[in-house]
């Protein structure tokens, strides 16, 4: 590939940074914020680096841009290393020889954990029995995210709302009993980017 310059080389690593942070291709107005450009003066450079083959373009997706070596690596194989119940909690990890492989760009990147759901507590969203759940490794949520919970070495599928000391797991599903515990006892695990169903 073509040598870049400066200017260029900073916009290329900055989009890298970014993107190992397991956030979309920057956009023009992050890209004219981070360097003080104009909208016009961002897309140059990208084209610029476009031409020279460090990035290319993508259709159909929310990023306009993606990275070129990306495109050797677009499907990774994900392990599924654990059970997650979408009911009652159970013991956080079943080891499992199955694994599968999807493009890691569809759930946003980021350490992204692939956990089969068992049970229907959260069929209000539209996840199923025998789901496969991909879950975004964070230590925090907010009140709209479903979140992998991890409860006294056990985990769930849930919402989660916190009052005063006690944490409330919500399911979705009007037939399942909110369950409270002491908001101590809990840690969360991350949060769902996608379900993968087999029809």
């Amino acid at each position: 590939m073509e040598s870049l310059t400066d200017i260029q080389q900073a916009v290329y690593d900055y989009t890298r940074q970014v993107l190992q942070q397991g956030q979309p291709f920057p956009s023009l107005r992050d890209i004219a914020a981070r360097f003080g450009f104009q909208h016009t003066t961002a897309r140059f450079h990208l084209k610029a680096l476009e031409k020279k083959g460090y990035i290319r373009q993508r259709s159909q997706r929310v990023s306009d841009y993606m990275l070129a070596d990306d495109i050797q690596h677009s499907a990774e194989t994900f392990d599924l290393v654990a059970r997650i119940p979408a009911g009652a909690p159970l013991s956080v990890y079943d080891e499992t020889p199955e694994s599968f492989s999807v493009t890691h760009d569809f759930f946003g990147g980021g350490d992204i954990l692939a956990v089969r759901v068992i049970g229907d507590s959260m069929s209000g969203d539209s996840i199923a029995d025998g789901d496969m759940a991909m879950i975004k490794r964070q230590p925090e949520g907010n009140k709209s995210d479903i979140l992998a919970l991890r409860i006294d070495g056990e985990i769930t599928l849930k919402r989660l709302e916190l009052q005063g000391d006690q944490a409330r797991l919500l399911p979705s599903n009007p037939e399942h009993d909110i369950r409270s515990v002491p908001a101590g006892q809990l840690e969360i695990l991350g949060k769902l980017v996608g379900i993968i169903r087999k029809l």
